[in-house]
């Protein structure tokens, strides 16, 4: 049976009891985040998708550069630190 309104204060005991309310109520929130995008059940780690990246010719070519030196192709250079680069931002949110 719920309590009923009064003008009297709220007793020191009421006052814990609601601030455990708030606090269990927020405890559920956190428990029912939305799925991320990236967690969705339909996306799949062995699917590649293309990006464009623009860069200036200079970084072009000191790339290109890299690349032949090392002999580990420009995409995968660069997927390895722009993936690294996502975690971490990611991580930080």
């Amino acid at each position: 049976m719920p309590k009923k309104l009064s003008l009297r204060p709220v007793h020191k005991t009421e006052e814990q009891e609601l601030e455990s309310f708030i606090k269990a109520a927020h405890a559920n929130d956190s428990e029912h985040e939305p799925v991320k995008p990236w967690d969705q059940p339909h996306v799949r780690d062995d699917v590649m998708v293309m990006v464009s990246l623009r860069l200036p010719e200079p970084y072009v070519l000191k790339l290109r550069y890299i690349s032949e030196k090392s002999r580990v192709s420009q995409q995968a250079l660069l997927r390895d630190l722009v993936l690294e680069w996502i975690d971490q931002e990611i991580g930080k949110l």
